[in-house]
């Protein structure tokens, strides 16, 4: 098949609705375009470590760098090529003067500076713009101490129209020619907080996940979304739900509360709108928590992926999810289902929520186990695919396990995918 043949088939592709973040799909992204382009990719915008904590330190924001990451990865390569991939993910120095830093800053949104070598003409002079935009509304005294200039290009977007991603991330997805749509699965500053089986809460996603913390040692017993920010990150507390961008308390101050409040947030309506249009919701490998089931909490999700008449498949991840402290595939399911249920009622049966899950038998390795009578019990049928790349000389070694084929399951989602009018 030709090229401009291969496009129309994937322009025509299905719609499949991924809710995730983090990097684990980055490899499926590539593999999964010469099927479709209208893939849909529901992110979770609640990250808090790293250079998104100081961003979100100073501008009461979502967090941005998933996003970033997702639409560099959907974008067509004649666009994203390796010089504006590398200027998306340019990090200004952990050490040194802020005036110092900040000038850089400034330096990078001239077209003088040699970071722009290599990019498209047009394109970079969207990108600079929304420098000058970061730079002009950004709050006094922000700190750029390791700085991702992709994100700080959103933020600056984010900042120019008043607060909310949805014109940025347009914009950038045209510019980009990001082949499906990339979009939060609520558009508001939010934080994940966890309460672990031995009653220890834990405020802030780096926190559950690791990084930059120790990480959980014990199973996660409710996830929940909180307006309290973590220590260190401004002020916690309620925040005002009308304030946006300059207007929104960006001082820093401490944490409010060692337990904080549940935040009840609905879906934004853009993601709702895409999930009633999906052929096939995949609820696919990455962190469990924080990546996965963190975006089923915004109210609607839940309804909203019972009512959609199209097949829900989850694909198991295989090897070590910190995350996951020793689930089987039939513990992760319930809590998929438990999460869905909570929303769209506790008589809603599984198949409207979960039909299918996806393992790897021959080189999948699930430190858990399956645990067949587990899904039976729940209702939930078992596929068994060859979706996971085989270790040389056949070892399977828990840390060693083989990851998801990209190729393999790009190929088999579609084929899942059941196209409704």
């Amino acid at each position: 098949m030709t090229t401009s043949r291969h496009a129309a088939a994937a322009g025509g592709g299905p719609r499949i609705v991924f809710f995730t973040g983090g990097t684990a799909l980055k490899a499926l992204c590539h593999a999964l375009t010469p099927h479709t382009h209208n893939s849909v990719h529901l992110v979770t915008p609640f990250d808090s470590g790293g250079s998104t904590a100081v961003l979100r330190r100073y501008i009461r924001m979502p967090a941005v760098g998933d996003l970033r990451n997702r639409l560099l990865a959907l974008a067509d390569p004649a666009v994203a090529t390796p010089p504006l991939v590398a200027l998306c993910d340019l990090r200004l120095a952990d050490a040194g003067e802020h005036d110092t830093l900040m000038q850089r800053l400034y330096a990078l949104a001239s077209e003088r500076d040699p970071a722009w070598r290599g990019i498209d003409p047009l394109v970079a002079d969207v990108l600079r713009l929304h420098l000058r935009w970061f730079l002009e509304f950004a709050p006094p005294g922000f700190d750029p101490h390791g700085a991702c200039l992709g994100n700080l290009l959103l933020a600056g977007g984010y900042l120019r129209h008043g607060g909310g991603l949805e014109p940025v991330l347009h914009l950038f997805s045209r510019l980009f020619r990001v082949r499906g749509t990339v979009a939060p699965i609520v558009d508001d500053d939010l934080h994940l907080a966890a309460e672990l089986a031995d009653g220890t809460v834990l405020l802030g996603q780096h926190r559950i996940t690791g990084k930059g913390a120790p990480g959980i040692t014990v199973p996660v017993r409710r996830l929940f979304l909180t307006r309290t920010r973590p220590e260190g990150e401004g002020a916690g507390g309620e925040a005002d739900d009308d304030a946006t961008g300059k207007e929104r308390g960006q001082g820093v101050g401490a944490n409010a509360s060692a337990h904080p409040a549940e935040a009840r947030v609905p879906v934004s309506g853009v993601a709702a709108r895409h999930i009633a249009d999906a052929d096939l919701i995949c609820f696919p490998m990455g962190s469990f928590y924080t990546s996965v089931l963190a975006n089923l909490l915004p109210e609607g999700v839940g309804r909203a992926v019972a009512e959609a008449p199209c097949p829900k498949v989850y694909l198991a991840n295989s090897g070590v999810d910190p995350e996951q402290l020793g689930l089987s595939v039939a513990d992760c399911a319930a809590a998929l289902l438990a999460a869905l249920r909570r929303d769209a009622g506790a008589d809603v049966p599984a198949a409207r929520l979960l039909g299918t899950v996806v393992v790897d038998t021959r080189n999948g390795v699930y430190p858990g186990g399956i645990d067949h009578e587990g899904l039976r019990a729940l209702g939930v049928e078992l596929l068994d695919a060859p979706v996971v790349r085989a270790r040389p000389g056949g070892a399977r070694p828990v840390d060693m396990a083989g990851r998801h084929d990209a190729e393999a399951v790009a190929g088999l989602l579609p084929r899942l995918a059941r196209r409704h009018g």
